[in-house]
C-alpha cells in the first residue's frame, strides 16, 4: 500500500487545512433539525400541494447534511466526495427516470386499495414501474419506445390531460380499454354492453357513480362512450370522491407514467399488486439473500489482501463473533466475551492519514497490552525476551524503513503497548509490509480489531485492481 496511513492517536506530523472547519458540523446539526421540524409542521397543516416553503425545508435538510459530512475535509477530499456524489446522483436520477420511482398518495380517491393523506409522513407511498409501458422522454408525454400494453384493473400513475389541474400527476385504475364502448349504469361499468366483473384481488366494494357534470362513460353519445384507439378510461376506486376520467375524458397511452407495483410505506400496508412476490421461487430467493446478508453483517465475511502490484495474494475467512458482537456499518463491538491472543491472525481497521475513511488490513497479534516491544537483528522480543513461538521465531522483520517508529525507538510512547491496545505485525513477508502493520501504524486498539481470520487460501496471482 503506497499511501501512508496514520492512526488518530499518533503524534501529529502535519496539520490538516480543512476547506470547511470541523466545528461547522454543529451548525449543520442545528440546521438539519430545523429542516426536519419545518417539514413536520408543514405536513401537519394538511396542505394538498407542495409550496415554496416545502421545497425550502427540503433544501435546508439536504444542504445541512452535506455540510455536516464535508466539515473537516480538505479541498481534495471535498472535490472527491462531490465527484462521487454527483455520479451516485446521476445513477439515481437515471433509475428514477427509466426504471422505477416512488410516489405519495395525496387524496382518498383510490380508497380502499390506496390510502391517501397529504400530511407529512401520512398516506401510502407506492413504487411505480416506469419501464413496463415503455420508456418516455424526460418531461415529455412521448415515448422513445413502446412496452407492454396496460391491462384492465391495473393501477397506473399518469399525467393529467387537464391543463388547469392542481395535481399534474394522478393515480387511478384502468377500467376502459381502447375501442370499447363504455357505459356506467347503476353502479356498474358496461363494456360493449357486457357488465364488467371486478376481480377478487381488486375488492368487491367498488361502486361507480354517474355524476351529472361528468359525461365521459356516462352519456350515451359516441363522443362520450366510445374510447378512441390508444386511449383509456381511468377511474378512481372511491368513485364518489374521485375526479377521474368521467370528468376529464380519455387518457392517451403516452400520458401513462407507469404501473403501480406495490405499497412500500407504511410497513403495515406493504402490498404487491403484481403477485410477483407471492411466488415460491421469489420468496426462497429473498430468504436466502436475507440469510446471507445477516451472515455477512453479524457472523463473518471473506476478505481479500493484495500485493503491491494489485495482484490477489490471499483470501481470508473472517469471523466477527470470535471476540464478541459487532454492530454492522459502525463497526463497534457492543459485547465482548474474549480478548485477542498472541498469534491470532486478525482483521483490523486503520484510518487513512488526513481522511475520515478507514481501510481494512490483516495482521497477526504479536504484543498485548502493557508488554514492551523491541527488535534485535530483526527478531521480535517481548519484555527483552526473544519470542520463540511460531511464526515469529522463524521471521526476520524489516526495521530500517523511514516511517518505522513503534518497536524501534526505546521510549515509553513507542515501545510499550498501552492498555486496551495490541501490536500487530503483517503476516506477509513481502517487501515494505511494515507500512501495513504496527511498525508504522502504531498501537491497534481492541475496538479496531473486527474479527479473527479462521482460514486463509493462497490464490493465483491474477492482476485485478483493488
Amino acid at each position: 500500500m503506497s499511501k501512508k496511513k496514520k492512526r488518530s492517536d499518533d503524534p501529529v506530523d502535519e496539520q490538516v487545512n480543512p476547506l470547511i472547519p470541523a466545528e461547522a458540523s454543529y451548525l449543520a446539526a442545528v440546521l438539519f433539525a430545523c429542516g426536519i421540524a419545518a417539514l413536520y409542521f408543514l405536513g401537519r397543516n394538511g396542505q394538498d400541494a407542495f409550496t415554496w416553503k416545502n421545497y425550502l425545508a427540503i433544501a435546508l435538510v439536504v444542504c445541512s447534511a452535506i455540510l455536516w459530512f464535508v466539515s473537516g475535509m480538505d479541498r481534495s477530499q471535498v472535490i472527491e466526495w462531490v465527484r462521487s456524489g454527483l455520479i451516485a446522483l446521476l445513477l439515481a436520477l437515471t433509475i428514477r427516470w427509466a426504471v422505477a420511482e416512488p410516489y405519495r398518495i395525496p387524496s382518498g380517491s383510490m380508497e380502499t386499495a390506496l390510502h391517501g393523506d397529504p400530511r407529512f409522513g401520512r398516506g401510502d407511498r407506492v413504487f411505480v414501474n416506469k419501464f413496463i409501458f415503455g420508456l418516455r422522454y424526460p418531461f415529455l408525454n412521448k415515448r422513445i419506445w413502446r412496452g407492454k400494453l396496460p391491462e384492465r384493473w391495473d393501477i397506473v400513475v399518469f399525467k393529467t390531460v387537464e391543463k388547469d389541474a392542481i395535481h399534474k400527476t394522478l393515480v387511478k385504475r384502468v377500467v376502459g380499454l381502447p375501442g370499447e364502448e363504455i357505459q356506467i349504469r347503476n353502479g356498474r361499468v358496461y363494456a360493449d354492453g357486457v357488465p364488467l366483473t371486478v376481480p377478487e384481488s381488486v375488492g368487491q366494494d367498488i361502486y361507480f357513480t354517474t355524476p351529472l357534470d361528468g359525461p365521459w362513460g356516462v352519456q350515451s353519445s359516441p363522443d362520450y362512450s366510445q374510447i378512441p384507439p390508444d386511449h383509456y378510461l381511468l377511474l378512481g376506486d372511491n368513485s364518489a370522491h374521485s375526479r377521474d376520467g368521467r370528468y376529464f375524458g380519455w387518457v392517451p397511452n403516452n400520458h401513462l407514467v407507469g404501473r403501480v407495483s406495490g405499497i412500500w410505506w407504511p410497513p403495515p400496508r406493504w402490498r404487491d399488486f403484481t403477485g410477483f412476490t407471492g411466488e415460491l421461487w421469489w420468496r426462497s430467493l429473498i430468504t436466502l439473500l436475507g440469510g446471507l446478508i445477516l451472515l455477512r453483517l453479524f457472523v463473518g465475511r471473506i476478505c481479500t489482501t493484495r500485493k503491491k502490484d494489485f495482484s490477489v495474494s490471499r483470501r481470508h475467512l473472517v469471523s466477527f463473533l470470535n471476540y464478541g458482537l459487532l454492530v454492522p456499518v459502525v463497526q463497534r463491538r457492543i459485547l465482548s466475551w474474549r480478548k485477542p491472543g498472541r498469534g491470532d491472525l486478525v482483521l483490523f481497521k486503520v484510518r487513512l492519514e488526513d481522511s475520515k475513511e478507514h481501510v481494512l488490513l490483516i495482521g497477526r497479534i504479536a504484543g498485548t497490552e502493557k508488554e514492551a516491544i523491541s527488535f534485535r537483528e530483526g527478531k521480535l522480543h517481548i519484555d527483552d525476551t526473544l519470542l520463540d513461538s511460531e511464526p515469529f521465531a522463524s521471521r526476520s522483520y524489516e526495521m530500517d524503513g523511514p516511517d518505522i517508529k513503534y518497536g524501534k525507538v526505546k521510549s515509553k510512547d513507542f515501545s510499550r503497548v498501552p492498555e486496551g491496545a495490541y501490536y500487530i505485525l503483517s503476516d506477509d513477508a513481502a517487501e515494505k509490509q511494515y507500512e501495513n502493520d504496527s511498525r508504522t501504524l502504531g498501537w491497534i486498539s481492541q475496538g479496531d480489531i473486527l474479527g479473527k481470520v479462521l482460514f486463509s487460501h493462497p490464490s493465483a496471482d491474477k492482476a485485478s485492481p483493488s
